[in-house]
Protein backbone atom coordinates (compact mmCIF):
# COMPACT_ATOMS: atom_id res chain seq x y z
CA UNK A 1 0.00 0.00 0.00
CA UNK A 2 1.37 3.42 -0.90
CA UNK A 3 1.72 6.18 1.62
CA UNK A 4 -1.07 8.69 2.08
CA UNK A 5 -1.00 11.99 0.27
CA UNK A 6 0.06 15.00 2.28
CA UNK A 7 -2.05 18.16 2.16
CA UNK A 8 0.12 19.79 -0.53
CA UNK A 9 -0.09 16.73 -2.78
CA UNK A 10 -3.87 16.56 -2.40
CA UNK A 11 -4.17 20.32 -2.99
CA UNK A 12 -2.07 19.98 -6.17
CA UNK A 13 -4.53 17.46 -7.60
CA UNK A 14 -7.55 19.55 -6.62
CA UNK A 15 -5.97 22.71 -8.08
CA UNK A 16 -5.13 20.97 -11.36
CA UNK A 17 -8.76 19.87 -11.75
CA UNK A 18 -10.06 23.31 -10.75
CA UNK A 19 -7.71 25.24 -13.03
CA UNK A 20 -8.48 22.90 -15.93
CA UNK A 21 -12.22 23.51 -15.54
CA UNK A 22 -11.77 27.27 -15.17
CA UNK A 23 -9.54 27.46 -18.25
CA UNK A 24 -11.96 25.37 -20.29
CA UNK A 25 -14.87 27.59 -19.26
CA UNK A 26 -12.92 30.75 -20.16
CA UNK A 27 -11.77 29.26 -23.47
CA UNK A 28 -15.33 28.21 -24.32
CA UNK A 29 -16.71 31.69 -23.58
CA UNK A 30 -14.03 33.40 -25.68
CA UNK A 31 -14.37 30.90 -28.54
CA UNK A 32 -18.16 31.22 -28.69
CA UNK A 33 -17.86 35.00 -28.62
CA UNK A 34 -15.42 35.09 -31.55
CA UNK A 35 -16.53 32.11 -33.63
CA UNK A 36 -20.02 31.03 -32.65
CA UNK A 37 -18.80 27.48 -32.04
CA UNK A 38 -17.99 25.66 -28.80
CA UNK A 39 -14.44 25.35 -27.56
CA UNK A 40 -14.67 21.56 -27.93
CA UNK A 41 -15.37 22.12 -31.63
CA UNK A 42 -12.60 24.70 -31.92
CA UNK A 43 -10.25 22.15 -30.34
CA UNK A 44 -11.18 19.67 -33.10
CA UNK A 45 -10.09 22.26 -35.67
CA UNK A 46 -6.82 22.88 -33.80
CA UNK A 47 -6.07 19.14 -33.64
CA UNK A 48 -6.81 18.77 -37.35
CA UNK A 49 -4.54 21.70 -38.15
CA UNK A 50 -1.79 20.26 -35.95
CA UNK A 51 -2.13 16.89 -37.71
CA UNK A 52 -1.53 18.47 -41.11
CA UNK A 53 -5.20 18.90 -42.01
CA UNK A 54 -6.68 15.44 -41.54
CA UNK A 55 -6.63 12.54 -39.10
CA UNK A 56 -8.51 9.29 -38.47
CA UNK A 57 -11.55 9.79 -36.27
CA UNK A 58 -10.35 7.16 -33.78
CA UNK A 59 -6.97 8.86 -33.41
CA UNK A 60 -8.65 12.26 -33.11
CA UNK A 61 -10.89 10.96 -30.31
CA UNK A 62 -7.80 9.72 -28.45
CA UNK A 63 -5.99 13.04 -28.85
CA UNK A 64 -9.04 14.94 -27.61
CA UNK A 65 -9.62 12.51 -24.71
CA UNK A 66 -13.14 12.08 -26.07
CA UNK A 67 -15.47 9.20 -26.69
CA UNK A 68 -16.05 8.27 -30.34
CA UNK A 69 -19.75 9.15 -30.06
CA UNK A 70 -19.04 12.59 -28.53
CA UNK A 71 -16.49 13.30 -31.25
CA UNK A 72 -18.90 12.17 -33.97
CA UNK A 73 -21.44 14.69 -32.67
CA UNK A 74 -18.89 17.54 -32.59
CA UNK A 75 -17.62 16.72 -36.08
CA UNK A 76 -21.21 16.56 -37.38
CA UNK A 77 -21.80 20.07 -36.02
CA UNK A 78 -18.60 21.28 -37.69
CA UNK A 79 -19.68 19.61 -40.94
CA UNK A 80 -22.98 21.51 -40.82
CA UNK A 81 -20.95 24.72 -40.53
CA UNK A 82 -18.74 23.60 -43.47
CA UNK A 83 -15.61 23.73 -41.26
CA UNK A 84 -14.82 19.98 -41.41
CA UNK A 85 -15.59 17.10 -43.73
CA UNK A 86 -15.48 13.36 -43.22
CA UNK A 87 -14.00 11.12 -45.91
CA UNK A 88 -13.27 7.42 -46.28
CA UNK A 89 -9.66 6.58 -45.45
CA UNK A 90 -7.69 5.57 -48.55
CA UNK A 91 -7.30 1.80 -48.69
CA UNK A 92 -9.64 1.24 -45.70
CA UNK A 93 -13.30 1.64 -46.49
CA UNK A 94 -14.18 1.19 -42.81
CA UNK A 95 -11.80 3.95 -41.69
CA UNK A 96 -13.01 7.54 -41.57
CA UNK A 97 -10.86 10.65 -41.71
CA UNK A 98 -11.86 14.06 -40.42
CA UNK A 99 -10.48 16.80 -42.65
CA UNK A 100 -10.42 20.54 -42.02
CA UNK A 101 -11.90 22.61 -44.85
CA UNK A 102 -10.70 25.92 -46.23
CA UNK A 103 -13.46 27.59 -44.18
CA UNK A 104 -12.15 25.84 -41.05
CA UNK A 105 -8.63 27.06 -41.76
CA UNK A 106 -9.96 30.58 -42.30
CA UNK A 107 -11.83 30.48 -38.99
CA UNK A 108 -8.58 29.55 -37.22
CA UNK A 109 -6.79 32.45 -38.90
CA UNK A 110 -9.61 34.87 -38.08
CA UNK A 111 -9.63 34.11 -34.35
CA UNK A 112 -5.91 33.59 -33.87
CA UNK A 113 -5.25 36.94 -32.19
CA UNK A 114 -8.34 36.74 -29.95
CA UNK A 115 -7.29 33.26 -28.78
CA UNK A 116 -3.73 34.48 -28.25
CA UNK A 117 -5.00 37.36 -26.09
CA UNK A 118 -7.27 35.06 -24.03
CA UNK A 119 -4.45 32.56 -23.44
CA UNK A 120 -2.01 35.31 -22.45
CA UNK A 121 -4.48 36.92 -20.00
CA UNK A 122 -5.58 33.60 -18.46
CA UNK A 123 -2.31 31.70 -18.17
CA UNK A 124 0.77 33.79 -18.90
CA UNK A 125 0.31 37.23 -17.34
CA UNK A 126 -0.38 35.94 -13.80
CA UNK A 127 2.97 34.08 -13.75
CA UNK A 128 6.63 35.00 -13.95
CA UNK A 129 8.63 33.63 -16.90
CA UNK A 130 10.32 31.07 -14.64
CA UNK A 131 6.88 29.95 -13.35
CA UNK A 132 5.64 29.57 -16.93
CA UNK A 133 8.65 27.42 -17.81
CA UNK A 134 8.43 25.33 -14.62
CA UNK A 135 4.67 24.79 -15.08
CA UNK A 136 5.23 23.83 -18.71
CA UNK A 137 7.81 21.22 -17.68
CA UNK A 138 5.69 19.86 -14.82
CA UNK A 139 2.51 19.58 -16.89
CA UNK A 140 4.49 18.04 -19.74
CA UNK A 141 5.74 15.34 -17.37
CA UNK A 142 2.17 14.65 -16.19
CA UNK A 143 0.91 14.60 -19.77
CA UNK A 144 3.62 12.15 -20.78
CA UNK A 145 2.76 9.93 -17.80
CA UNK A 146 -1.01 10.01 -18.39
CA UNK A 147 -1.21 10.21 -22.21
CA UNK A 148 2.09 8.69 -23.28
CA UNK A 149 3.09 11.84 -25.17
CA UNK A 150 3.40 15.57 -24.66
CA UNK A 151 1.14 17.68 -26.84
CA UNK A 152 0.56 21.33 -27.59
CA UNK A 153 2.78 24.23 -28.42
CA UNK A 154 2.40 24.09 -32.19
CA UNK A 155 2.14 27.64 -33.48
CA UNK A 156 -0.28 28.07 -36.41
CA UNK A 157 2.51 29.05 -38.80
CA UNK A 158 4.49 25.92 -37.84
CA UNK A 159 1.65 23.43 -38.26
CA UNK A 160 2.30 20.43 -40.53
CA UNK A 161 1.02 20.65 -44.06
CA UNK A 162 1.77 24.33 -44.51
CA UNK A 163 -1.44 25.56 -42.93
CA UNK A 164 -1.06 29.25 -42.34
CA UNK A 165 -1.92 30.94 -39.04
Amino acid sequence: MSEKLDSTELALFERLIDVGKLLERRADRATREHTGIKYTQYEVLIRLRNAGGEIRMTELANKLVSTPSALTYQVAQLEKASLVERVVAPGDERGVLARITDAGRQLLRDVSQAQNDMIRAATIEPLTRSQVEATHRALGALQLHLRGEETGGILPDHAPGGIDP
